[in-house]
């Protein structure tokens, strides 16, 4: 845990450092109580939280909030003020405060407020790696709920489709489906959500220009915490060329490629 304390007054410094340092003995805690200090830090690449008081001899919470979180987005920073006045925070919140806290009583809230976010960074930093793996995937990749929505799509899969995430997420996975192939998916989907992992099988997709594409895709049910599976992983390759419709017709000539697990592209 890399801590940052932004505090002028000696005494209140030494408090929060030490009961800081009772409850994190392993953290990192460093100080500023000048411009200069704080200047100097916002240099270094990054850091977990920022603790500052919101009356300072040289800027105010307020201002150390606003610049902590243009150069660390991720940072959590936590407010100590003497002044409970609602015109004192309510800004605050609006530049993503965590929480703030009234002096003296605050000081024994301080650990467990900051340790809880600790693990609110730590599960965005997961989430934010998960996005980076989840968007280098070279297949496509999108997630149906049990409502049959697209919940999430990555990079390769939007390129795939032709669509703009915004465009795509929140709508009905059948859009992508021919519609002479629905039920067949409608009923692997209940499979998987099952749980049972759908193997590679061969499909016809609608791109978002109308043209076909074969892909083969698996269908791969994903657990929540409790176990239960509240989506299911649609993985898919593109093994053939996109060709559009022609005069209404939805065929589309099937490659050997498409010739997997004894399927054909139709059927």
């Amino acid at each position: 845990m890399d801590l940052l304390l932004v505090e002028d007054n000696p005494t209140d410094r030494m408090v929060i450092r030490a009961r800081l340092r009772h409850a994190f003995p392993g953290a990192q805690i460093r100080q500023a109580d000048d411009p200069l200090q704080f200047n100097q830090h916002l240099e270094r690449d990054g850091c977990d939280i920022v603790i500052t008081d919101y009356w300072l001899g040289w800027s105010d919470g307020l201002s150390v909030l606003q610049r902590v979180r243009e150069r660390w987005p991720r940072s959590r920073v936590i407010i100590l003020t003497g002044n409970g006045g609602e015109e004192v925070v309510a800004g605050a919140f609006k530049y993503g405060l965590y929480r703030y806290l009234l002096k003296p009583d605050g000081f024994d809230e301080l650990a467990a407020v900051t340790g809880a976010a600790m693990e609110s960074k730590r599960r965005e930093d997961l989430y934010g790696l998960m996005a980076m793996i989840f968007n280098s995937i070279t297949e496509g990749v999108h997630c149906v709920d049990a409502a049959g929505t697209i919940a999430a799509i990555n990079a390769a899969a939007l390129e795939m489709y032709g669509y703009a995430d915004a465009e795509i997420v929140g709508r009905t996975s059948e859009i992508l489906l021919p519609p002479s192939r629905r039920d067949e998916i409608r009923g692997l989907l209940t499979r998987a959500f099952g749980g049972e992992i759908v193997p590679r099988f061969p499909l016809v997709q609608l791109r978002s220009d109308g043209a076909e594409i074969a892909v083969a895709m698996t269908f791969l049910p994903m657990r929540d915490g409790e176990c239960a599976v509240s989506s299911v992983a649609c993985i898919t390759t593109l093994i053939g060329k996109a060709t559009r419709e022609v005069s209404g017709s939805s065929t589309l000539p099937v490659s050997s490629e498409m010739r997997l697990s004894g399927h054909s592209g139709g059927h």
